[in-house]
């Protein structure tokens, strides 16, 4: 972790500006004199043997900032016709290297290298491949096509990004107009399902080099079905066969995989173990029980000790400790990202920030069903119990009640 300014002179005290909120890695380090470095992520993810990575943790516990860090690095960095950028012209690797950034009305800034700056093995992947980076937040509706057209929105302005393959020199007429159809109005279902597995192909073939496929949130538009329409079963299964298609198509080998040079997924919820989807089921996992991962979500408690000495406020530092204090994340101590940062954007004011971030419409369903009741009698009662697995056969529980 490092800061930017001393926060001391001889005579007053310098206020750190604290920025919470974004989900931008790049905004992060350029507006935020208080940053903690998760970069050593990266290394963990190029060296993992899975050919596609879920992590699930839960909400506000830095999964989206992750991934955005893990786009910027991988990217290759390129201009409005698609070409990559001369080397002195690009910006990303200053940000895991370090050295000086315009930030505009004739400011810069200049940052020091990442904790990832030390190893040169890793950072020889620095903007070699094409990535593609789509997040399924904010995808909600009351029905069906309301979160098939989230989903048709979202992709729409994927494929805007990457609009410069309109014109590439590379790809041929009929390939143009397929991807031109992600550009209109008129995407089917079917063009949702291969939507992620075309352009993996399509980016290839411009750029002679397989992608990555980034996906955040993957699991957020199930979570908001069940919780706006959960009742309608048949409504619910088909948004799990939409996400279940647009996953298998990208991921399996014979479909996008042929063009895929890895993957990347988080979510709250597992896939293994489940019978969430029907066809994808080949991600490497890595809950918050794992080992691998557990310092690169969250504050560890030396992170949070050298935070509390950065930041002036009026508030004893044990007591923040006491207040936010209790997970563990494989072996780790773990603190809330979210709850920290906010409580020292606040003076050190006390406060349940992670509970006022977000809804728990599902968890509020899981406690009336029956046998979430059950369990928690067993438990009360001193017994054990194994079978917390969220599953189709698991949320009917819920929508049958």
């Amino acid at each position: 972790m490092h800061t930017e300014n001393n926060l001391t002179t001889e005579n007053t005290t310098v206020i750190p500006k604290i920025m919470v909120g974004t989900d931008e890695f790049c905004d992060l380090l350029m507006n935020s004199d208080i940053f903690v470095d998760k970069s050593l992520l990266i290394k963990e993810v190029l060296e993992d043997s899975g050919k596609i990575i879920l992590i699930t943790r839960p909400r506000r516990w830095g999964k989206t900032i992750n991934m955005d860090m893990v786009r910027r690095f991988l990217e290759i960095e390129i201009d409005p016709q698609g070409n990559p950028l001369p080397l002195e012209e690009r910006q990303n690797i200053k940000l895991f290297t370090g050295g000086t950034i315009n930030i505009g009305f004739d400011e810069t800034k200049t940052l020091q290298p990442l904790k990832i700056a030390l190893h040169e093995d890793i950072l020889k992947y620095q903007g070699q491949f094409p990535v593609i980076s789509i997040t399924f937040k904010n995808i909600e509706g009351k029905s069906y096509q309301e979160i098939e057209q989230g989903v048709k929105i979202k992709l729409r302005n994927l494929f805007q990004e990457h609009n410069y393959l309109m014109h590439s020199a590379k790809l041929k007429q009929y390939e143009k107009d397929k991807f031109a159809v992600y550009l209109s109005n008129q995407i089917t279902k079917s063009h949702i399902t291969n939507s992620l597995s075309l352009l993996t192909e399509l980016l290839y073939k411009h750029y002679n080099r397989e992608a990555w496929v980034l996906i955040d949130a993957y699991d957020t538009p199930i979570i908001n079905a069940y919780s706006y329409f959960g009742k309608n079963e048949h409504a619910f299964e088909k948004v799990l066969a939409l996400l279940d298609g647009i996953m298998n198509a990208t991921f399996k080998r014979g479909t996008g995989g042929f063009y895929l040079e890895r993957g990347f997924i988080t979510g709250i919820f597992r896939i293994a173990k489940s019978t969430l989807f029907a066809s994808f089921n080949n991600a490497s996992e890595y809950s918050l029980l794992d080992k691998k991962f557990s310092k690169s979500y969250g504050f560890t408690q030396p992170e949070v000790d050298e935070l509390l000495t950065k930041v002036p406020m009026d508030t004893d530092p044990k007591k923040i400790k006491d207040w936010y204090n209790g997970y563990t994340f494989g072996d780790e101590v773990i603190y809330n990202p979210w709850s920290i940062m906010q409580c020292l954007s606040h003076k050190g004011k006390l406060d349940n920030y992670w509970i006022d971030s977000g809804g728990t419409a599902l968890i509020d369903k899981a406690f009336v069903s029956d046998e979430i009741q059950e369990d928690l009698q067993c438990l009360a009662s001193g017994q054990a119990i194994f079978h917390l697995l969220l599953s189709k056969s698991f949320l009917r529980t819920f929508i049958n009640q």
